[in-house]
């Protein structure tokens, strides 16, 4: 199945992959999970999970943003944590990007992410148009 490349200058892949595709003649878009990065490949808040909250929630805006999008036509978010007890002020922040209340959502504790610096991961689907 024939599909486009979603591409932001604000949120970057950390490897050789999309960080979005969208189905060609089509309204669903596929996140790739987005973690604490900025534009310029630096990682976010080491050790601060709220901080690196912010950065995870605001590179999937950016990305959704690419896509004609936002954060209100997210339709499910995959949410990886590496430490369970950090998961109060995820929700926390979290709220800040989703004031009208949350798309369907599932929470996963893994024991590591990629990079060690890493303390959580947010991957999506959204429907755009």
């Amino acid at each position: 199945m024939a599909h486009t490349a979603i591409v932001s200058e604000q949120a970057k892949p950390v490897a050789n992959y999309q960080m979005a595709t969208r189905q060609d003649r089509g309204r669903l878009v596929y996140i790739s999970g987005q973690v604490a990065w900025d534009a310029e490949g630096n990682t976010v808040g080491r050790g601060d999970i709220r901080a690196q909250a912010r950065q995870v929630f605001e590179n999937l805006r950016q990305v959704l943003q690419e896509a004609g999008g936002d954060l209100a036509d997210l339709l499910k978010i995959t949410t990886y944590v590496t430490r369970l007890d950090d998961y109060p002020a995820v929700v926390e922040v979290r709220q800040e990007f989703f004031p009208d209340g949350l798309p369907a959502s599932t929470l996963i504790v893994v024991e590591s992410l990629f990079h060690a610096d890493w303390l959580l991961e947010v991957e999506g689907m959204a429907a755009i148009g």
